[in-house]
């Protein structure tokens, strides 16, 4: 009979089966070999109920142990215990726009104020064509008519886009409003957060820090930094140019995060007398007070091209524009190498058994197309638009 027990691969509980079977051998032990056990009787629904709680209280144990180890936590308890590493989880953070509101007449738009960060605030709200919400931040008293450019956040957390000219929606009604329309892409793109897994996964790269490489350091330290996406750090050992690298240099490649911190990072990792690549330079203060200029580069997204069929194995026609913005939500690294079967893994997935996808194909140009490609320059990563993705329905 399988125990509880602590084994070198964590805690080891028995199953539902395996306690049902030790609590009937019990009961038969007590009230005899004849006992009527089946499930319609009060005794097998007697044991059913025991061996149900004892599996609830086992969970719970092996959740509370599970917290305890940085590979298994998840949840709460693993920000808690991140928090030693010096790690805090990435949350969740809004989008903000600006748009034109024009009035006939004097008015006043109520805006979310000092809730500006609260989930529930409510204020004057407009839409986009797409459906996204967008509410004013701070209230307006508009005393003559005219167009003003005001700022709004979105309703929803997490990275919501607005392209140009299609917030266009007035949701909130208010007498003197005529029409709104932004006149540029949304100024700030919100955060979607970090997953449990994404999070254990910094962890593990972050582990990296102390290590005598420097460039595992820069790397993970990047990694650290607020809004800082990816991270891609080379090094040309040689004597001679490589791969666009002068000798005896380091090139750091970033996306996102602010110059100061990045600077800072790469200051106190690459050795003194190592060059640097990179057209960004930032100036660092030294400990004595003096300047020290460090310089990187931040990575560029390049256009994937992809093309399929989608076999339709049911009687309702397929939502292909759903399928096509799903793909465009494919995130790459830098140089990572794209397959088309990670593609097709994307329509499989939000297809489900409705359809069947072939033929695929991905291009880096949009005429010559292959089974798998990586981005031709070290700095660059492949992003996939709407616009870019031809799928054909039969």
């Amino acid at each position: 009979m399988a125990q509880n027990y602590i084994s070198v691969n964590g805690l080891v509980t028995q199953t539902i089966s395996e306690i049902q079977t030790d609590l009937t051998q019990k009961y038969k032990n007590i009230y005899g070999e004849n006992i009527n056990i089946e499930q319609n009787s009060s005794d097998g629904q007697l044991i059913n109920i025991e061996a149900l709680q004892k599996k609830d209280i086992l969970d719970l144990i092996t959740q509370f142990y599970n917290n305890l180890d940085p590979d298994y936590v998840i949840g709460l308890p693993q920000q808690t215990l991140y928090k030693l590493n010096g790690l805090t989880i990435k949350k969740y953070t809004y989008s903000y726009t600006y748009v034109n509101v024009t009035v006939t007449e004097a008015a006043t738009l109520q805006g979310l104020d000092e809730n500006i960060e609260n989930a529930d605030g409510t204020g004057y709200t407009v839409s986009d064509v797409n459906g996204n919400r967008w509410i004013l931040a701070e209230t307006q008293n508009l005393t003559d008519a005219g167009t003003y450019l005001l700022n709004f956040r979105a309703a929803e957390l997490g990275s919501i886009t607005a392209l140009p000219n299609t917030i266009t929606i007035k949701e909130t009604v208010i007498k003197g409003v005529s029409s709104v329309n932004n006149p540029a892409n949304n100024y700030i793109t919100g955060q979607t957060g970090e997953t449990s897994a994404q999070f254990r996964q910094r962890r593990h790269q972050s582990m990296a820090a102390p290590s005598q490489g420097f460039k595992d350091s820069i790397q993970s330290q990047m990694l650290e930094l607020t809004n800082v996406n990816q991270c891609k750090v080379y090094e040309n050992k040689t004597n001679v140019t490589a791969n666009g690298i002068p000798p005896h240099t380091v090139w750091v490649i970033t996306e996102g995060g602010t110059s100061a911190e990045i600077g800072q990072v790469i200051y106190a990792n690459v050795p003194p007398g190592i060059p640097m690549k990179g057209d960004i330079s930032v100036q660092v203060i030294r400990p004595s007070g003096d300047f020290e200029t460090v310089y990187y580069d931040t990575a560029s997204a390049v256009p994937l091209y992809v093309r399929a069929a989608v076999k339709n194995l049911s009687q309702y026609p397929l939502d292909t524009d759903y399928i096509i913005n799903q793909l465009a939500l494919m995130e790459f690294t830098i140089q990572q190498t794209v397959t088309t079967s990670m593609i097709s893994n994307n329509i499989s997935n939000t297809i489900g058994e409705t359809g069947a996808v072939y033929d695929i194909e991905i291009s880096a140009d949009g005429s010559s197309w292959a089974e798998y490609l990586t981005p031709s320059g070290l700095d660059e990563y492949f992003s996939i638009t709407s616009e870019n993705v031809s799928l054909t329905e039969e």
